[in-house]
């Protein structure tokens, strides 16, 4: 079951509201030969996250299924996308050691499908809620999610820890896989970088996205592109001044770019919404806000919580 994106916190009653944890999602089957663990592609991964595997010795039962995050802390205590995804592309087994001690991994549990033969998704959230506080004694690498009625309280304190956000849910609502439902949604926490344009992609010689960089000790880094918020407006604009802006060398130095890039002198800039940085520095489901009249030495990498 996915929430939905939502813009602003639900401040009815009959929702509770949890941490979005912002890591891998992971169904757990909890059976008496065993247990296996499945990601959201269908790819079945116990076997790369020794520290659930021992679940079932916590487990008032015999047999669940369990829903909830895959999370890798990073150094400030706060989960890691980057972390947690370094766990995931681990591919030799030999490495597996080496990258469960510089990333371990946390499984925090918010919902439970089944339990010793019983199917429990028509079940309301909240006895499903209370079924998995009884089941499952969790500590340590394996918890159990905290409910909060104040969803514009926790909202509050995700923006200030720099967390991604939270989830909210009806309290009455049963497990429905994927999205087509009004039962779960979640809101976000956004993040705004100031970021120079240093050229833009094209497709069938028309603009489809921002090149963009900031300046980090001194020199233009990339940081990726954006498309998502750039109107017909902006491309035309950029189009019609392309004479002007365009250059033949990269604003990041030694990059030639495909041929369906056009570089440009860092002269403009613009504000950037944004989730987090990715590990090589780009920027997580980049949503242009609009034109900046802020100088490009300014895009110093600062971000700011929206």
């Amino acid at each position: 079951m996915e929430p939905v994106l939502l813009d602003s916190v639900i401040t009815e009653n009959d929702w509770i509201h949890q941490v979005k944890w912002d890591g891998v999602r992971g169904l757990c089957y909890v059976e008496k030969d065993g247990t296996r663990l499945f990601t959201r592609s269908g790819r079945e991964r116990i076997a790369w996250y020794p520290e659930i595997a021992g679940i079932k010795d916590i487990l008032g039962c015999s047999e669940a299924v369990l829903d909830g995050e895959l999370i890798a802390l990073n150094e400030e205590g706060k989960p890691s996308f980057s972390h947690v995804m370094s766990r995931e592309r681990v591919q030799r087994k030999e490495r597996l050691k080496h990258y469960q001690r510089k990333y371990p991994v946390q499984y925090m549990i918010f919902d439970i499908l089944f339990r010793d033969g019983m199917d429990l998704r028509q079940i309301p959230l909240v006895e499903r809620k209370r079924i998995l506080e009884q089941t499952i004694n969790g500590t340590g690498l394996i918890q159990v999610v905290s409910d909060y009625r104040d969803g514009e309280a926790l909202f509050s304190a995700m923006k200030d820890k720099g967390m991604e956000g939270i989830v909210s849910k009806h309290i009455n609502s049963p497990y429905l896989g994927g999205k087509k439902h009004r039962e779960w949604f979640k809101t976000k926490v956004k993040k705004r970088l100031l970021c120079v344009v240093c050229g833009v992609k094209l497709k069938s010689r028309e603009i489809k996205s921002l090149i963009l960089g900031i300046y980090e000790n001194e020199r233009l880094i990339p940081v990726g592109h954006v498309s998502s918020g750039l109107s017909t407006k902006d491309k035309t604009i950029l189009s019609e001044a392309i004479p002007q802006l365009q250059q033949k060398e990269s604003p990041f130095g030694g990059r030639s770019g495909a041929k369906d890039m056009l570089w440009f002198q860092p002269v403009l800039t613009v504000q950037v919404l944004y989730l987090e940085r990715e590990p090589h520095g780009g920027l997580r489901h980049p949503v242009l806000e609009g034109f900046s009249t802020r100088k490009p030495k300014e895009a110093n990498g600062e971000e700011e919580n929206v």
